[in-house]
């Protein structure tokens, strides 16, 4: 390749950057959207059914109701609507982690309803996926080699050992880590080992 080639392939590169990065806010701002959507549905769906009574039977009634006046909105059966009302009455009390929601796609926040059982794990996954990024599968496989239940009996162990340390050394042992990733055996020790020669 010349040299003009390959200045024009880095220049087209650039361009080809910008467009990546474009679609991606687009995604992004989209699942914002959805996210939003959803959450303004489940909370007048939780409203609902406080104040109204409304119960499985009018939420059926109001997903056939959205079918025949919108058909090609797909995603508003009857338990797609009580999931989205599922999805605000935990976090509605929490409006710290409120915010985090639009970070997390539909997907994911279906996999935390469906395989979470309090709102504690809920809130460390929420947190804990929107922190590093995780992708479907990532909190998928956490959420299945239960990363909520051993980090909080890791910060059990170790409140007893907290308490007898001094303050400055409590920070130290602030976070726990999950490294599953290296498959390393059962049988591993952290401890120092000189190679000998």
């Amino acid at each position: 390749m010349s040299d003009t080639e390959i200045s024009r392939a880095a220049e087209f590169t650039e361009i080809l950057g910008i467009i990546h990065a474009g679609r991606s806010r687009a995604f992004e701002a989209v699942n914002v959207a959805l996210i939003e959507t959803y959450w303004a549905i489940g909370e007048q769906l939780s409203r609902k059914v406080a104040e109204a009574g409304w119960g499985k039977g009018v939420v059926a009634q109001l997903a056939a109701w959205l079918a025949a006046r919108a058909p090609e909105l797909k995603c508003f059966s009857p338990s797609n609507l009580w999931r989205m009302k599922q999805f605000y009455e935990p976090y509605a009390p929490l409006p710290k982690l409120a915010t985090l929601l639009r970070e997390l796609s539909w997907s994911k926040h279906l996999l935390l309803l469906s395989q979470c059982k309090s709102e504690e794990e809920k809130e460390f996954y929420l947190l804990s996926a929107t922190r590093g990024r995780w992708s479907h599968r990532e909190l998928d496989r956490q959420i299945k080699k239960s990363g909520f239940e051993r980090t909080m009996l890791s910060d059990l162990k170790l409140a007893t050992v907290s308490r007898v340390l001094p303050d400055t050394a409590a920070g130290v042992f602030k976070d726990s880590y999950l490294l599953d990733f290296l498959d390393l055996p059962e049988t591993h020790s952290e401890a120092y080992k000189p190679v000998s020669s």
